[in-house]
C-alpha cells in the first residue's frame, strides 16, 4: 500500500478569516504599540501577519469610569480591514486606582482591574483573541512587586476574567524579560508563574534580547548557559511543553549595531526559526524607532517612516526570495493533519516516536479497507477547517491538545489503537464536548454539519469497537455529506 505523502511544514500560506477576526497561521509578527495607519500600512505591505499592540489602563481609563478608546479601537479596526492578526497586551494601572503610587504598582481594589479588563475583552472579543497580561512583570519598572503579588493579583484576576468575558479567547504569558540580575532571575519567576498559573496559558511567550546573536540567542532558549536553564527545558518541567512557545520580544538596536548588521540578524533569526519550526511565531521588537531617543532605535523603519535594511530583509524572506535550504535529508511529504502540525511544532517534533506511530497508525486504517480509508481521506479534507477554528478558538485548540495526547498514550500503552475496543471513556466525554462546540457555534463551517451528524451518534459510539465505526456506523453518512452541495 503506497502510504501518504505529508508536508513537513504549515502549508496554510493565506491568512484565515472567521466572521471579522483575522487569524493568521504565519509566524511573522512586530511590536507595533498602537502605530499610525500609515506604519501598519507598511506592516501590511511587508507581508507581516501579526502585530503586537498595548492596551494600557493607565490611559484609556485615565480617570475613572471615563474611557477613551480611540486609538484601540483605530488600530483595531485597520487590522480587521487589512487582514492583520492581532495580540494584545494589558497592562499598568492608571493613578485613580493606587493612590498615584505609579503604572507598575497594582490596584489598591483588585476589582478594579478585573473590571477593566473584562470591559477590553468584551468590547474587542470580535476582532481580538489573543490577550497577554502585563509586560515583563520580573523588571521593577513594569511591576513594582514580587512574583506571588503579581500571580495573584494581576494574573489570576485577569486570566479568570478574560475566560469569563470570552471562553473562545487565547491567554498569551508571562512575558517576562530574559534577565538574570537579583530580583529579576526570569527563571525563578518562569517557574513560579507555571507552577501556579501555567493552566491558563494557552501560548507560552517569553522576551528574550540577545547581542551576541541568534545561534547565542537559541542556545539560552534550548540549552541554558552554566548554572541557568533553558527556557525550553523549565516550561516542559512545568508540564507546560505540549503548548505553543512565542517569542513576543526579541530584536537588535541599531545604535549599538550597524543597520546591515540588523538587517543580518534578522534574516538569521528569520532561516533558523524555520528550520527548527520552533519558535512558533516571533514578534520583533519593533516596526519604528521609538522618538524617545532613550529607549534605542530597534525599529526597522526610521522614525520618519523610512525603511532600514532589515525592513526590506524581512518583506523579501515572507515573500520567499531568501528561500531556506533546509534539511536536505528531510523527507518532504505532501499532506499533514492537525495532530502532525501540534506533534512536529514541537522542537524535534518531526522526528519523534508518537509522530511516527500516529502516522503508522494512519496508514494501518488506510490499508483496513476502502471504507477506512475515505473515512481518513474526509480527515484530510477536513483538516484545514478545522486547523482555521482551532486558531480562533482557545477551547477547540485546547481540547484538540488533549484528545492528541490521550490518544498518544493509548498508542504507545498498546503499541497501537486497538480497533476491537470503545473509545476509552476520557478521550470520548473530550471528543464529545468538542462536538458539541463544533456543532453549536460553528454550524456555518465546513465541519459544522459533520459535527452535528457525529453528536446524533455519540451514543453509538461509545459502546462500539472502532473497527466497527470505520467500516458501518460512519460510512453511508460521510459519503452522503461528501455529496451535499
Amino acid at each position: 500500500m503506497k502510504k501518504l505523502k505529508l508536508y513537513t511544514g504549515i502549508v496554510w500560506l493565506a491568512a484565515i478569516q472567521l466572521t471579522a477576526i483575522t487569524i493568521s497561521p504565519l509566524p511573522y509578527g512586530t511590536n507595533v504599540h498602537l502605530a499610525k495607519n500609515e506604519v501598519l500600512a507598511k506592516v501590511k505591505a511587508a507581508g507581516i501577519a501579526w502585530i503586537r499592540i498595548d492596551i494600557n489602563w493607565s490611559l484609556i481609563e485615565n480617570s475613572k469610569d471615563s474611557y477613551n478608546f480611540s486609538e484601540v479601537d483605530r488600530v483595531a479596526d485597520y487590522a480587521a480591514a487589512n487582514g492583520l492578526s492581532i495580540y494584545a497586551t494589558i497592562a499598568y494601572t492608571p493613578g485613580w486606582a493606587n493612590g498615584n503610587a505609579g503604572i507598575n504598582y497594582p490596584p489598591d481594589d483588585i476589582n478594579e482591574w478585573k473590571n477593566f479588563v473584562g470591559i477590553i475583552v468584551d468590547r474587542y472579543k470580535s476582532r481580538i483573541k489573543y490577550w497577554g497580561i502585563w509586560n515583563e512583570p520580573n523588571l521593577k519598572e513594569f511591576f513594582a512587586y514580587g512574583k506571588d503579588i503579581f500571580v495573584q493579583q494581576i494574573l489570576l484576576p485577569a486570566a479568570q476574567t478574560i475566560r469569563a468575558a470570552d471562553p473562545a479567547a487565547f491567554i498569551v504569558g508571562p512575558e517576562l524579560s530574559h534577565k538574570t540580575e537579583a530580583g529579576m532571575e526570569w527563571y525563578f519567576w518562569l517557574k513560579y508563574i507555571l507552577d501556579n498559573a501555567g493552566n491558563y496559558f494557552d501560548v507560552i511567550s517569553h522576551h528574550i534580547y540577545e547581542d551576541l546573536g541568534v545561534y547565542s540567542l537559541f542556545e539560552l532558549l534550548e540549552k541554558g548557559d552554566t548554572l541557568i536553564p533553558a527556557v525550553k527545558q523549565l516550561i516542559e518541567e512545568s508540564g507546560q511543553g505540549d503548548k505553543p512557545f512565542w517569542i513576543t520580544e526579541t530584536g537588535w538596536n541599531t545604535g549599538k549595531f550597524s543597520e546591515i548588521m540588523q538587517s543580518l540578524r534578522y534574516l538569521d533569526m528569520l532561516q533558523t526559526r524555520a528550520r527548527k519550526d520552533y519558535p512558533q511565531k516571533v514578534f520583533f521588537y519593533e516596526i519604528i524607532d521609538d522618538p524617545d531617543s532613550n529607549k534605542g532605535p530597534f525599529g526597522i523603519l526610521r522614525s520618519n517612516g523610512n525603511a532600514k535594511p532589515a525592513y526590506d530583509a524581512y518583506r523579501d524572506y515572507i515573500a520567499g526570495l531568501y528561500p531556506d535550504p533546509g534539511d536536505p535529508d528531510e523527507v518532504i511529504n505532501t499532506k499533514k493533519c492537525y495532530a502532525e502540525q501540534t506533534i512536529a511544532s514541537r522542537p524535534g517534533g518531526d522526528k519523534m516516536q508518537s509522530l511516527r506511530k500516529l502516522r503508522s497508525t494512519r496508514d494501518g486504517l488506510s490499508a483496513y479497507s476502502a471504507c477506512a480509508q475515505k473515512t481518513v481521506d474526509m480527515y484530510y479534507e477536513l483538516n484545514q477547517e478545522f486547523f482555521k477554528i482551532a486558531l480562533a478558538d482557545s477551547r477547540v485548540a485546547s481540547l484538540g491538545r488533549e484528545i492528541l495526547a490521550l490518544t498518544l498514550k493509548i498508542s504507545d500503552e498498546n503499541s497501537g489503537i486497538n480497533l476491537d475496543r470503545p473509545l476509552p471513556e476520557m478521550l470520548y466525554r473530550k471528543a464529545a464536548v468538542l462536538v458539541t462546540i463544533l456543532k453549536n457555534e460553528y454550524r456555518d463551517s465546513l465541519i459544522g454539519p459533520l459535527a452535528a451528524l457525529l453528536e446524533n451518534k455519540l451514543a453509538v459510539i461509545g459502546q462500539t469497537p472502532l473497527r466497527d465505526i470505520l467500516e458501518y456506523y460512519l460510512q453511508d453518512d460521510i459519503l452522503a455529506l461528501k455529496k451535499t452541495p
